[in-house]
């Protein structure tokens, strides 16, 4: 059983790590085929809060599959770390910037926020979002990696 539950976390991990990836290459086609930056950004924006979700569930159930077949000895394991440290990267972009982002939306409203004097900033923010979130996605191929 315990074997199964190893297998299923690799699977899941596949599935979270390959959603990642794949989002870069749908939100470039989003602002490539939509013509208002404004919507293209919000079915973006919500793509990649189900993404989130989906990061903190997935990190939840490797480290407890790690839990389960090494005991504390897990702790000395690279993909426990690495899990740790894109959890820490999604928990960041999640609850901190992504919120941060949205807020500089609402408050250049009526207009985008690219054309507000907000745009300096949404920038700043995106870039670091941005960063980070490529961060994750090199991460998880090495999580991969260190799973097998």
């Amino acid at each position: 059983m315990e074997n199964l539950f190893n297998k299923l976390s690799f699977v899941i991990t596949s599935v979270w790590v390959g959603s990642l990836w794949s989002m870069l290459m749908v939100t470039s086609v989003l602002f490539n085929k939509i013509p208002s930056t404004y919507i293209a950004g919000a079915l973006a924006s919500d793509m990649f809060k189900f993404i989130n979700y989906f990061g903190l569930f997935a990190s939840g159930i490797i480290i407890f599959a790690g839990f389960k077949s090494y005991g504390v000895r897990v702790m000395k394991k690279a993909f426990l770390w690495i899990t740790l440290f894109i959890l820490l990267l999604v928990i960041i972009s999640f609850f901190g910037i992504h919120p941060l982002l949205e807020t500089l939306k609402v408050e250049a409203l009526p207009r985008e926020v690219m054309e507000s004097v907000f745009a300096d900033r949404y920038s700043s923010w995106h870039g670091i979002a941005s960063a980070g979130y490529l961060l994750q996605c090199i991460l998880g191929i090495l999580l991969l990696i260190k799973m097998r």
